[in-house]
């Protein structure tokens, strides 16, 4: 029992016990000069602190995610970003800028001109409101919203749309959008009539080609190309007017020589099948000494196959009168002329534009000045409303012009726009 009387173990038991004894006299008088440190559990501590530096590397993301969502130029996918970043604002308490970016974006929104995107970002904007309690301005963003789905031309889209709104709209008005929505789904579903077609307006299409070379000399040929069309119940109308100079400068005279080709089509349809057409053409051609040029031609036609209202095969044979007016020939003008056109429409391409035309003149009483023009174009879709186009045309005379040839194949490339 020599350990109790160890000088350094009797003084570890006297310290303790003097702090044990103060300990008692704090607690019983809040007044003694003996201040023991008692903690204070409301102080930040280590847990808090990490819940502050979370939320301060959640702002810097989303600060980051901003840049990146307003230097895309993809105007969908930048605002259903930001739409998103605007939630997630909301979720970490930030909501003044949730509503900030929202006010920005829905300003964005409606200025678009594509409804089909209008439509569909509006409706997620009007959600994200309503995520963030602002029912009145959702509200009236959906108002608007049904307003212009309406307008929509796809019947499944408007379908869609209508029944987004119909799920956050009360009883009454959720059962009127479903039923027009269910209105227009069986109107959509039924098969397109081919016949008697659908009136549509007027629309067409210009195209643009050009070449320039320079060498010893110069030489530029500019073209455009104008398209017009439009489709009545039983009625077709088209035009195309070509426009062409071509300038070179090693020519003595007529440096600049121009182009003009004019063609007007109109059909009557009887049935699906049969129609009355005539086809009318002029042509002011420098370069190869066509003064003059005038067809007018007129006949039954027949159609071969059809897959939609504007994708078709057809052939005609008609009766008409020539005009012409060229260098180095008496003018001449051939009645009865017979005429034969097969032309083709986009029939078997879901995304390439393809045409073809093949017409065959051939007067009765002089068969040697025949004609063949073959005109095949070919049109690649690019983005809204452009493509890029190539023609390929293909000329026969029988009696061509002075110094010309019978056979004249030209190839050109160009861009095109839909209007």
């Amino acid at each position: 029992m020599t350990f109790l009387f160890n000088p350094l173990f009797l003084t570890t038991i006297l310290i303790t016990f003097i702090i044990n004894a103060e300990e008692k006299k704090a607690t019983a008088s809040p007044k003694s000069n003996f201040n023991y440190p008692i903690i204070d559990h409301n102080l930040p501590y280590s847990k808090d602190l990490t819940k502050i530096e979370k939320s301060d590397r959640e702002i810097e993301t989303l600060e980051k995610a901003l840049e990146v969502a307003n230097s895309l130029k993809d105007v969908q996918a930048q605002q259903e970003l930001l739409i998103k970043i605007a939630q997630k604002y909301a979720e970490i308490g930030e909501k003044k800028k949730a509503i900030k970016i929202l006010n920005q974006s829905l300003v964005t929104i409606q200025s678009l001109d594509n409804l089909n995107q209008k439509t569909e970002l509006m409706l997620a904007v009007s959600q994200a409101y309503e995520n963030l309690g602002k029912s009145k301005i959702a509200n009236k963003i959906l108002e608007k919203t049904v307003i212009l789905v309406s307008n929509l031309e796809d019947e499944l889209i408007q379908a869609q749309r209508l029944t987004e709104i119909a799920l956050r709209q009360p009883q009454k008005s959720a059962d009127i959008l479903l039923t027009e929505s269910q209105t227009l789904i069986a109107k959509a579903s039924k098969p397109v009539s081919l016949f008697p077609f659908q009136p549509t307006p007027l629309n067409g299409s210009i195209s643009f080609f050009g070449s320039i070379e320079s060498a010893l000399n110069t030489t530029n040929e500019v073209t455009i190309n104008l398209g017009l069309e439009q489709t009545w119940k039983y009625d077709e109308f088209a035009f195309r007017g070509l426009f062409s100079t071509d300038f070179d400068s090693a020519r003595v005279v007529d440096r600049d020589q121009t182009t003009i080709d004019l063609t007007g089509e109109y059909r009557h349809h009887f049935d699906e099948t049969w129609k009355f057409f005539t086809y009318n053409t002029f042509l002011r051609d420098q370069e190869n000494n066509i003064n003059y040029d005038l067809n007018l031609i007129a006949g039954p036609g027949i159609n071969i196959f059809r897959k939609y209202p504007n994708r078709r095969l057809d052939m005609g044979v008609g009766l008409g009168a020539r005009y012409e007016d060229s260098l180095g020939k008496p003018d001449d003008t051939n009645f009865p002329t017979v005429s034969y056109l097969i032309s083709y429409r986009d029939i078997f391409f879901e995304r390439l534009n393809y045409r073809q035309l093949f017409i065959y003149n051939l007067p009765v009483e002089d068969t040697v000045d025949s004609r063949i023009l073959a005109i095949s174009e070919l049109s690649w879709p690019l983005f809204e409303n452009w493509s890029l186009t190539g023609r390929l045309q293909y000329i026969y005379l029988g009696v061509p012009p002075d110094n010309k040839p019978t056979s004249e194949i030209n190839f050109s490339t160009g861009l095109t726009y839909d209007f």
